[in-house]
């Protein structure tokens, strides 16, 4: 995403037009004074300009041609004549080769009498005195040539760009003066500051007109590129154990462009990668242009991530360049919202800058700038906001970033972007020992995701920063929401213990799901008072609980289904609870004789391993059976008594009518002997 310029002082004007002024007294002596500004409407001499520009790409300068004519309207006085020797006036800083004419072709007097960085002062003096009501034409000429040096300077003349600064001439507040900028075939211009009417030349060339109210009230600073002269040089850089190729695109004629951004990029792209943490992400080879305003408008640079193409003011700072590098991370991919790409792009393109020694301008949140304050997701897309909105998100959205790291600190930060460039869920199982999930669809906008994996992977707060500077009027009872659904996930998380929360709970969380959040929770809260519970009552009965809740508690059925194994488990160990109470040790006799065929103990037995091997139904059913034969055995032994009671005495009647009958038998047998 592109960044603003920083603000270049260019244009800054000194005093206009001074006039020299004479007077010719009785006796013909011709004294000067101290030159003051004049105008029309104070009497005075006013000057009336036309200054045409043309714009000479081979020589490196603009030809300035100012065509005046100069009229005094400062009347005499009873005891002289007045008159104007000629004027002073200011030109553009590096302005040389000053000559001037008088409408008739004469040399005159011209020179340079002062000059700093931002103005130059010439002196033209008149072939003759202007007296009032007298008019007088002159033309001035200069070259505005650029002595090359810093990439940054204001008056940059060649075969690929040609930018300076543009004034109109003539007298403060008095309408008449006009203004021309002639550019050659092939230049684009771009204007930043007064606007300019623009025309073709018969020659495919450029003109720009200007006819200002005020001449010395009009600037405008014009940039124009003509594309297609660029020289290159390939870089290779062993970036994530890959050797990534980069193009450096630089203009024919500005090869210390060209020198200074391959030094940069070499060492910028491998700090911003070890600051940021995340590999680099560009498959793609990288190119790294030099532009002009004309492609970039309001902005010193911007990044094309679906052309993998980086193009960068020329006179942009290192800061720049790297913040535009640092998109190639921070670019929408990530997060979608455009003040978190900006954000973090200028933090890591500062960090990278000062980690190599390299230096720029930052933004600063000044008091000016609030006054366009906005909440950071309303700002819009490039091209939509005002200059004083635009300028007002890039320096909170940095400011930001930097309130966010002074809570935490880089290496945390490393957590935050390699958990969004793995996809993985802000909130993840609580015990390091379970594997992250990762690679999940993201549902939420970028603001909400940051927060999110801001908040989980630095164990940090970062709301209320969300909440005066990101989120807008209707947004801030979602995170009032988000909050009370933060604190009661805590909660359920503290409960939990060493049991995770299911992926379902954690992905309402990550989703911004709250309702569903608090259903889950609320339902999960129950499900582990019944675990609880079980717990203390297998510990009565020496047992340990089976694994199924716990697996359908994290599983993904849902918690219904946790609750459902929740209720089936307290009602077995307490049907378990009931059969160990009932079931003694020592069975007395009647018991012994109901329990003849079964085994109640080991019934329960029986039913104990079935619940530990977490089968509800086994168990259950064995305690069941185990409760059934203890209770009815009692009786069954007494029936049992009863009905082998009168057995025996049936078998004793039985044996002595046998024993009578053999009696008889005997004495029978005796007789007959």
């Amino acid at each position: 995403m592109p960044r603003p310029p920083g603000r270049r002082r260019v244009g800054h004007r000194s005093p206009g037009i001074l006039p020299r002024l004479g007077l010719l007294l009785a006796f013909g002596l011709l004294a000067a004074t101290v030159p003051t500004p004049v105008s029309a409407a104070g009497r005075g001499l006013v000057v009336l300009a036309q200054a045409r520009y043309e714009v000479q790409p081979d020589a490196h300068r603009v030809h300035v041609t100012i065509d005046a004519v100069a009229t005094s309207f400062e009347p005499n006085t009873p005891d002289a004549q007045i008159y104007y020797s000629g004027v002073n006036f200011a030109v553009q800083a590096g302005a040389a080769n000053v000559v001037a004419v008088a409408g008739g072709g004469q040399q005159i007097g011209a020179a340079i009498t002062e000059h700093n960085d931002d103005f130059t002062v010439v002196e033209v003096t008149f072939g003759r005195g202007v007296f009032f009501h007298q008019s007088y034409a002159y033309t001035v000429a200069f070259d505005l040539v650029d002595a090359g040096g810093a990439g940054t300077r204001d008056l940059r003349i060649g075969r690929s760009l040609a930018a300076f600064p543009v004034w109109a001439f003539g007298t403060q507040s008095e309408p008449g003066a006009s203004v021309r900028v002639d550019l050659p075939k092939g230049f684009t211009p771009d204007l930043q500051g007064d606007e300019m009417d623009a025309s073709k030349l018969p020659d495919g060339g450029t003109r720009l007109r200007a006819d200002p109210a005020d001449p010395f009230a009009f600037f405008t600073y014009v940039s124009a590129d003509r594309p297609g002269a660029f020289a290159e040089n390939e870089l290779r850089l062993d970036l994530n154990d890959a050797r990534v190729k980069i193009l450096i695109r630089n203009w024919d004629d500005d090869p210390q462009w060209g020198e200074r951004v391959t030094q940069l990029i070499r060492r910028g792209l491998l700090a911003l990668q070890d600051l940021i943490g995340v590999d680099y992400p560009a498959m793609r080879p990288l190119t790294v242009e030099e532009a002009a305003t004309s492609r970039l408008g309001e902005y010193a640079g911007i990044y094309d991530p679906d052309t993998a193409v980086i193009r960068v003011r020329y006179d942009a700072d290192a800061f720049v360049t790297l913040h535009e590098a640092a998109h190639i991370w921070f670019n929408g991919t990530l997060f979608r919202d455009r003040w978190i790409g900006e954000a973090w792009a200028e933090f890591y393109g500062v960090e990278a800058g000062r980690s190599i020694d390299a230096n720029g301008h930052t933004f600063e949140l000044t008091d000016a700038l609030l006054k366009a304050r906005i909440p950071l997701n309303d700002w819009g897309a490039i091209g939509v906001e005002s200059l004083g909105v635009e300028d007002f998100a890039y320096a909170a959205s940095y400011s930001l970033a930097q309130d966010i790291v002074e809570r935490t600190d880089l290496d945390r930060m490393q957590l935050v972007w390699q958990a969004a460039a793995a996809g993985a869920m802000a909130y993840q199982p609580s015990h390091p020992a379970n594997e992250p999930v990762t690679g999940v669809p993201i549902s939420v906008e970028g603001w909400q995701r940051l927060l999110d994996l801001l908040e989980e992977r630095t164990s940090v707060e970062y709301t209320d920063l969300w909440q005066d500077w990101v989120v807008n009027r209707d947004q801030v009872p979602l995170l009032a929401t988000r909050q009370s659904a933060r604190h009661q996930y805590a909660e359920v998380v503290d409960a939990a213990g060493e049991w995770e929360l299911p992926l379902s709970i954690r992905s309402y969380m990550g989703g911004w799901e709250f309702d569903a959040t608090g259903k889950a929770l609320t339902q999960a809260s129950e499900v582990l008072k019944d675990r609880d519970a079980i717990v203390t009552l297998a510990a009565k009965l020496d047992l340990t609980p089976p694994g199924t809740l716990r697996k359908a508690f994290e599983g993904n059925d849902g918690m219904g289904a946790a609750a459902s194994e929740a209720a089936a488990e307290i009602a077995a160990v307490v049907q378990l609870a009931d059969a160990t109470d009932r079931i003694d040790d020592e069975p007395g006799v009647l018991e012994s004789i109901g329990w003849l065929g079964r085994d109640p103990q080991a019934e329960l037995v029986a039913a104990r391993a079935a619940f530990q091997d977490g089968d509800l139904p086994a168990a259950t059913r064995a305690a069941t059976e185990a409760i059934d034969a203890q209770t009815d055995a009692a009786d069954v032994g007494r029936g049992r008594v009863a009905v082998g009671g009168a057995g025996i005495l049936l078998l004793d009647g039985i044996g002595m009518g046998i024993l009578i009958s053999r009696r008889r038998r005997r004495q029978r047998a005796l007789l007959v002997a």
